[in-house]
């Protein structure tokens, strides 16, 4: 029998030394399984749907994808830290932005527009607060590293520069980009939150072949890792998860209003 083959983006080199660690740890429990490295999330679920790998690593907006084309696709395991997912607004400490409404006729900074936590999304929820991006607001846009769906957080940091330079009055972005720029000291003290979203999922494992046999198996090898051993550690930490959770229906959740989102943006 062929390798069980899942297909990630290599938006960051920890990328390889994750999975290999994942492949290794796979050998020796007799399970075989094998990685192929994308450059993009659209490279990937084109693969996926013509069935050049068994499984992918999908961001939201991978998902929401291949889902458009493959009705039946499975999102079958989740991190613990794609679950409850946030996205904020954050403005000048002495500006005059409290609430959503305030943003009228002031300058809004969004991340890359295939990101759905630094821009799709918070897009949205002006929209869904009857805010019309270059109507009632002028929406900018910072497009770096496209393909990865915002994974390497780039285009986050570089509006939050333009804010620093006040070339924005607010920007979006997510909330575990936010507490990593309060960690590394550059969010300082001069910006502050002034909206915060309710949770929605964020990456899945995604499966298009209904009723595949590999399906529980790799999903049991992945739930039953030993968290005890450090090589399984050092996989954990820099894939940022404490434990890998099975979807069901609270771990779908926002997956339909992402949707309705990227239809609303002509994403498809």
């Amino acid at each position: 029998m062929a390798s069980l083959m899942v297909g990630v983006v290599a938006y960051d080199p920890k990328v390889v030394l994750i999975w290999e660690i994942i492949r290794d740890y796979a050998k020796e429990k007799k399970f075989d399984l094998d990685y192929v490295l994308f450059s993009n999330y659209e490279t990937q679920v084109q693969a996926l749907l013509n069935k050049k790998v068994d499984l992918a690593w999908n961001t939201n907006v991978a998902w929401i994808r291949t889902k458009k084309s493959a009705p039946f696709a499975e999102a079958l395991l989740m991190r613990d830290t794609d679950i409850n997912f946030t996205s904020m607004f954050i403005a000048h400490e002495d500006s005059n932005i409290h609430t959503l409404e305030d943003i009228k006729n002031k300058r809004i900074g969004f991340g890359s527009f295939d990101s759905a936590q630094a821009f799709i999304l918070p897009a949205y929820y002006l929209k869904k607060e009857g805010l019309e991006p270059n109507r009632d607001y002028t929406m900018n846009r910072v497009d770096s590293d496209l393909g990865k769906h915002g994974d390497t957080g780039r285009s986050e940091y570089e509006i939050l520069e333009k804010l620093k330079n006040k070339e924005y009055d607010a920007i979006a972005l997510a909330t575990s980009t936010w507490m990593r720029m309060i960690e590394l000291g550059l969010a300082g003290s001069s910006f502050r939150p002034f909206y915060k979203s309710s949770g929605y999922s964020h990456c899945n494992f995604t499966n298009v072949t209904p009723n595949a046999s590999y399906v529980n198996e790799f999903v049991e090898f992945m739930i039953g890792m030993d968290t005890k051993r450090s090589d399984i550690t050092k996989m954990m930490e820099m894939e940022a998860l404490s434990t890998w959770v099975k979807t069901g229906n609270e771990e779908l959740n926002g997956y339909d209003e992402l949707e309705k989102a990227m239809e609303w943006l002509n994403l498809f």
